[in-house]
Order: structure tokens, then sequence, then C-alpha cells
């Protein structure tokens, strides 16, 4: 704003640097005030005149529509007339501050206009630049989105083959002897399967959603282990709402039973649990079996290194996994996310 009013009185001193009249033999220094008072209520009167014409008028035209040369010459036509008309309202008071401003009124409005010009190429240049700077960011912010979008839909997907292995199998071996529950297997592993495509076209789901993905896949391998593999989901329903990552949960109840449980003779139980603390959602899982170093399974850590990254992307510094042996014994993985409840 400071700059809308300061600048044109500027503009008029680069244009007619003698307007402050330094030969004069009756010039005093206490002009000063007198002089720019007057150039600044007269170089700002044509821009609110500019202004007001352009909002009245030409903003109402469908400008985009007439080629730039003829643009440009009914901006030039328009500047003219709208200088000429503030110059002719302005001059009485400007006389009265500075009465040589206007002895030449046909020289004052060609100073006019050229100062208009000055002006209004400036703001012309400027809007172009910074025009260009908005969509150059907008443009990386989409290629970045675009990138990161990637890379959470490749982090998400990712499946276990073994795990689908096996429980093909054992519904295999379950079609002779038990069919219902061979039907029951292939009816979860379908439910995790969609759930996982689907996912991948999400960043968020309910909570809720996540929970019922995990019971399936440990309904599916409480069938595959029986009596060896229990587990607990300790959630409040009215939590269920929150929005969390998509295949959040399963990847740690997946290592929970694989280091937990599935190598143990007396098998092993798993439990789900789900907090509220303050602004943030903690959830854990964890399982009795024994400890970080004492699994017979090494795997690779991939699993939580994808989980890692995922969170990275989506939450930054709000979104943190630790891993390590649990409070009473075993293993515990704890999650720590801002809670955003769907609406």
């Amino acid at each position: 704003m400071w700059f809308g009013v300061i600048a044109p009185p500027f503009i008029t001193l680069l244009v007619n640097p003698h307007v402050l009249r330094w030969d004069d033999a009756h010039w005093h220094w206490t002009h000063v005030p007198r002089i720019l008072g007057a150039i600044t209520l007269y170089s700002n009167v044509l821009v609110l005149a500019q202004a007001a014409a352009y909002n009245a008028g030409l903003a109402r035209l469908p400008l985009h529509e007439i080629p730039r040369p003829a643009r440009f010459a009914l901006y030039g036509l328009t500047t003219v007339a709208v200088v000429t008309a503030g110059t002719l309202l302005s001059a009485p008071v400007v006389g009265s501050l500075v009465p040589g401003m206007t002895m030449h009124p046909a020289l004052l409005i060609v100073q006019g206009v050229l100062i208009s010009f000055l002006w209004l190429g400036g703001i012309y240049m400027y809007t172009r630049f910074m025009a260009r700077i908005r969509e150059e960011k907008r443009l990386a912010h989409r290629e970045q989105l675009a990138a990161l979008d990637a890379r959470v839909r490749l982090l998400q997907v990712r499946t276990n083959p073994h795990f689908l292995y096996n429980s093909l199998n054992s519904a295999m071996s379950l079609t002779a002897t038990d069919p219902e529950l061979a039907e029951e297997v292939l009816g979860r592993l379908a439910k995790l399967f969609r759930y996982s495509l689907e996912g991948s076209e999400r960043h968020v789901v309910p909570l809720g959603d996540e929970i019922a993905n995990a019971i399936d896949y440990l309904e599916v391998e409480t069938i595959r282990f029986q009596e060896r593999l229990r587990y607990v989901i300790l959630v409040d329903p009215s939590l269920h709402s929150i929005e969390v990552p998509p295949m959040l949960l399963q990847p740690l109840v997946e290592n929970a039973v694989k280091h937990g449980t599935s190598r143990r003779v007396e098998g092993g139980s798993v439990t789900v649990r789900a907090e509220v603390e303050g602004d943030d959602l903690l959830l854990s899982v964890h399982d009795d079996g024994p400890g970080p170093d004492g699994s017979r399974h090494r795997g690779t850590g991939t699993s939580l290194t994808d989980l890692r990254e995922r969170l990275r992307i989506l939450y930054g510094e709000d979104g943190r996994l630790s891993a390590g042996a649990g409070p009473a014994g075993g293993y515990e993985a704890r999650l720590r996310l801002p809670v955003r409840w769907s609406r």
C-alpha cells in the first residue's frame, strides 16, 4: 500500500527533476513540503483514477479475447483520457499549492501520461513476474506431490509372497477335510487383497478399517497355526473414525506373528492396542515372543524401513515408529501419529 503512495511522486521527479525549481531565485527550502505535497497529490490522483477506470470499465470487458496490440491501444487511449480528466480536476488544488505546476496544463498532461505509463508498465511487469514465479512454484509443488504419491503407493502395496503361499496351502489342505473353513480362509484372503488394492488408491482410511484388516490377517494365520496363535484387540470403537495411512498395522502384526509365534512350539499371543494421548494417536503391536534378539527368524527389516519412510512422507516429524523390547518382555512396535478425525 505504501509503495503505491510513495512511488508515483518519485516517478514524477524522475520525469521532471526541475519541478523543485532549484534555480528559482525566490526558491527556499521551506517550499519543499508544499511542492512534494502537490506532486504526491497529483500523481496519486492519477493512480487512483487509473485504478477506478480499470475496475469500473476495463475489468468488465473480455480483454483476453482482444489481440494484444489492440488491448495495449485501448489501455493507452484510456490512460490519456483519464490523465486529462484527472489533471483538469486536480489543477485547482495543485495550483493553489504550487502555482508554477499548472502554468502549462498541456505539458502537465503529457508528464502525467508518461508517469502513468511508467507506473502501469511497472505494475504489469511485476504482475507478470510474480505470476511466473507462482506458476513455477505450483508446477514444482505438483511434481513433488506426484513423486511422493508414487513412493507412498509403491511402499504400501508391497505384499509378502510367503504369506500368500502359506495361506493358499492352508486353504488347499482344508478343502477335503473342512471345506467351510477353507472357504472362510479364501474369503478373508480376498478381503485382505481387496483392502490392499483399495488402500493403494487412498492415503488415509478410518482406523476401524485398519483394525478389521488386521483381524482378517490374524484370523487367516489362526487357521494356519490353530491354538498356537492367540490375539487380543484393545481398541475403543470411539477411535475407529480416526484417519490413518492404509496398510499401517498389517506389517507390524505380520512381524509379530513371524517372530513371536511361527517358530515357537508353544506359539504365542499378539496384542493390538490404540489410545489417544493429547493430540496424538498411539498404536502398538506387542507379542510375547523371545524379544528383539531371541527370534530364530532373521528378517531384512524392510517392512519397518518402508513404514518409517511412509510416515516421514505423510507426516514429517509428527509421525514416528519405534520398536524394541516390550515393557513386560517380548517385542513391541509403537506408532505415534497426529490425531485426524474423519469428517
